[in-house]
C-alpha cells in the first residue's frame, strides 16, 4: 500500500502544480490584458492632455484677440490696430500657420498671410457655427487644404468676435499645422499594429499614426471607437477589431471637453499576450519534462521515503495554513482597531464642539438677558432720573435686538439643516442691498470710530436673489469685519462684476484669521476663540448662515487672510441669471431650498 499511495500522491503534487500554474496562466493573462487596457488608458490620457494643452495655448491667444478686437472697434478697425497682435500671438504659438480676422459677413479683413485678406469663409463650419451659435465657445472645424505653397491639410480654430452689446461681429480664426503632433504620435510605442486616433466629434479623423498617408479627414463615421466614444461621451474602453477581417484590438478613448475631441489608443492583443504564450509554452514544456523526471526518480526515492516524512510534509503545510490564519486574524484587528479609534476620536470631537456651543449659546443667551433683567429692575424700583430711564429703555431695547439676532440666527440654521428656508427670488439692485447693509451697520461702525467706505462699479447689473436673506449675508459679513476690527481700522465694501457673476467684497484691517483656523471659518459653531480665550461675542453661526445662503442663490463664498493682525477679506460671488425664474417677472418666486 505505500508504495501506491506514494504514488499517488507524487501524481497528485504534479497535477496541483499543474492546476496551480494553469490558474497562474489564467491570472497571467487577465492579468496582462489589464495592464494592457491600463497602458493605452494611461497614453491615451496623456495624449489627450498634450492635445489639449496644444490647443489651448491657441485658444488663449484667440481669447486676448477676441478682447482685443472690443478695444480697437471691431474687425473694421484699421490694419495698425490689429496687425502688431496678431504678429505677436502668432510669433507666441507653435504649430499655427495663420491667424485671421473676419467680419460679421465672413470676408477675412486682417490676416498674418496678406493674401488671404478679402476671401469670405461665409461658407466654412467654423463661420456657420459659431455666427449661429450665441455662446462664447471654442471649436476645432473640419480640416482643408490650404491654398498657399506649400498646399497641405489645415486645421482652423475659431472663437467669436463680438461688439460692447454682445452681437455677433465676426470671427478671430486660427490654422493649426498637424505636422508636429502627427511627429510626436508617430513615436508613441503601440506595437507593430497598434494606432493613435484623434477624431473630431463631426466624425472625421483628425490623425491616426503610425501611417504612411496623411489620414487627415477620413470619415469615422463607421470606426467602432468612434462609435462607442460618441455613445458614452466619456472615457471607456472597447476591444475587437477595427476594421472587418483586422486583428483583435486593445481600443481606449478619452473624450476632451474643451475642445470637444475624442483621443484613443489602440493595442495589438496578440502582442499584449506575446510573453504569456511563450510562457504558456514554456510551462508545458517544463511539466512535460519535471512529469518524466519524477517518473524515472519515483523508482529511487520510494524506500527512502516513510510515513515520518510524509507527516512532516502534512504537519508544515497545516503549520503553514494557521500561520496565514492568523495573520490574517491580526490583520483584521488591527483594521477594526483603527475604525473604533476612529470614531471615537470623531466621537470626542463632536461631543466636545457640543460642549463648546452649549457654553456659548449660554453665554451669549444669558449676557443680554442679565442686562436686560438690571435695567427693569432698576426701572421697577422708580429710583431712576428721567435720563437714566431714557438710557435704561435704550439698553434694553439694544439688548432684546441683540437676543433677538442670536435667536433668528439658530432658527435660521435650523431652517438650512432641516431644509426648511425658503427664498424669495426676484430681479434687484445689489447697490441698494449694500447700501441698505451699510446703512445698518453704520452706527457700529462710529460707535468703533471705525472708517466704513462702499465702492459700486457703475457696469454692475441686476441679479436674481433674495434681497432680505442678500442683506442678511452682507449685514453678517459687515458686522463681522467691524467687530474684529479695531478703532481707527478700515471696513470697506466693494461690488464689482465678474465672468457671468458679481463679487461683492468686504475686506477689512483688522484682526486677521489664522492659517490654521482659515479652513474651517464656514464651518457650524466653529470659532478662533473658545471658552476661556473668548474676546467677540457669537454663536459661530453667521458665517455657516452666510455660506448656506451663499450656495442656495447659486453662488460661491471665500475667505482669505495673511494671518492674525493683518486683516482679512471676505468674496462673495453670485451669478447672473437672464430673467426671474417664475411664471411673471413681476412677482416675486418663493422656492423651497433643502440642503
Amino acid at each position: 500500500m505505500r508504495k501506491p499511495l506514494i504514488a499517488a500522491l507524487t501524481m497528485g503534487v504534479l497535477l496541483t502544480l499543474g492546476a496551480i500554474r494553469v490558474v497562474d496562466l489564467w491570472w497571467w493573462r487577465a492579468q496582462a490584458l489589464s495592464d494592457g487596457r491600463d497602458r493605452a488608458g494611461d497614453l491615451a490620457f496623456i495624449l489627450a492632455e498634450y492635445i489639449r494643452g496644444t490647443f489651448a495655448a491657441g485658444d488663449a491667444s484667440l481669447r486676448q484677440l477676441s478682447l482685443h478686437s472690443q478695444r480697437v472697434g471691431g474687425p473694421d478697425a484699421p490694419d495698425e490696430a490689429w496687425m502688431p497682435s496678431l504678429a505677436s500671438a502668432r510669433a507666441g504659438l507653435t504649430g499655427v500657420g495663420s491667424i485671421s480676422v473676419m467680419d460679421a459677413t465672413g470676408v477675412i479683413r486682417h490676416s498674418t498671410i496678406p493674401a488671404l485678406v478679402g476671401q469670405s469663409r461665409a461658407d466654412q463650419d467654423a463661420f456657420r457655427k459659431l455666427a449661429a451659435e450665441p455662446l462664447d465657445d471654442f471649436i476645432v472645424s473640419t480640416p482643408y487644404l490650404s491654398i498657399t505653397e506649400p498646399r497641405q491639410f489645415l486645421i482652423p480654430i475659431a472663437r467669436r468676435l463680438t461688439t460692447p452689446g454682445g452681437a455677433f461681429a465676426g470671427l478671430i480664426a486660427a490654422t493649426f499645422l498637424p505636422v508636429e503632433p502627427r511627429g510626436l504620435f508617430s513615436k508613441v510605442n503601440v506595437g507593430q499594429r497598434g494606432a493613435v486616433w484623434v477624431f473630431h466629434p463631426d466624425g472625421f479623423v483628425l490623425f491616426r499614426e503610425p501611417s504612411t498617408a496623411n489620414p487627415l479627414g477620413e470619415s469615422a463615421i463607421a470606426n467602432p471607437i468612434f462609435q462607442a466614444a460618441q455613445r458614452a461621451n466619456t472615457a471607456g474602453a472597447i476591444e475587437g477589431p477595427i476594421v472587418r477581417g483586422g486583428p483583435a484590438l486593445l481600443s481606449t478613448y478619452h473624450v476632451t471637453a474643451v475642445p470637444p475631441l475624442i483621443v484613443a489608443v489602440s493595442l495589438d492583443r496578440s502582442e499584449i499576450l506575446a510573453d504569456w504564450r511563450r510562457q504558456a509554452i514554456g510551462s508545458i514544456v517544463f511539466f512535460v519534462v519535471l512529469g518524466l523526471t519524477m517518473a524515472v526518480m519515483i523508482g529511487f526515492i520510494f524506500r527512502q521515503m516513510d510515513a515520518k516524512a510524509a507527516a512532516e510534509r502534512a504537519l508544515d503545510l497545516v503549520k503553514q495554513t494557521e500561520s496565514d490564519v492568523l495573520k490574517e486574524v491580526n490583520e483584521r484587528l488591527a483594521t477594526a482597531l483603527a475604525g473604533e479609534q476612529r470614531a471615537r476620536r470623531e466621537t470626542e470631537e463632536a461631543s466636545r464642539l457640543k460642549d463648546e456651543f452649549l457654553m456659548t449659546v449660554s453665554h451669549e443667551l444669558r449676557t443680554p438677558l442679565t442686562a436686560i433683567a438690571g435695567w427693569a429692575q432698576m426701572l421697577e424700583s422708580g429710583i431712576l432720573d428721567d435720563r437714566q430711564k431714557t438710557a435704561a429703555v435704550q439698553a434694553i431695547a439694544r439688548n432684546a435686538r441683540m437676543q433677538t439676532r442670536l435667536v433668528e440666527d439658530l432658527l435660521d440654521m435650523s431652517r438650512i439643516i432641516g431644509g426648511k428656508l425658503r427664498l424669495d427670488l426676484r430681479s434687484i439692485n445689489v447697490e441698494d442691498v449694500i447700501h441698505q447693509a451699510v446703512e445698518s451697520v453704520q452706527p457700529a461702525a462710529d460707535a468703533k470710530q471705525v472708517v466704513l467706505d462702499t465702492v459700486v462699479d457703475p457696469a454692475t447689473v441686476p441679479i436674481v436673489a433674495d434681497p432680505e436673506r442678500l442683506q442678511q449675508v452682507l449685514w453678517n459679513l459687515l458686522s463681522n469685519a467691524i467687530k474684529f476690527t479695531p478703532s481707527g481700522g478700515r471696513v470697506e465694501a466693494r461690488l464689482e462684476p465678474s465672468d457671468g457673476a458679481i463679487d461683492i467684497v468686504v475686506r477689512d484691517t483688522g484682526a486677521g484669521i489664522s492659517p490654521e483656523f482659515l479652513p474651517h471659518v464656514f464651518e457650524r459653531f466653529r470659532q478662533a476663540d473658545v471658552g476661556s480665550r473668548r474676546r467677540h461675542g457669537g454663536l459661530g453661526l453667521g458665517l455657516a448662515i452666510v455660506r448656506h445662503l451663499v450656495e442656495l442663490h447659486g453662488g460661491t463664498v471665500s475667505a482669505e487672510s495673511e494671518g492674525e493682525g493683518r486683516g482679512a477679506t471676505f468674496r462673495v460671488r453670485l451669478p447672473v441669471r437672464a430673467k426671474v425664474p417664475a411664471a411673471s417677472e413681476d412677482a416675486p418666486s418663493e422656492i423651497d431650498i433643502g440642503e
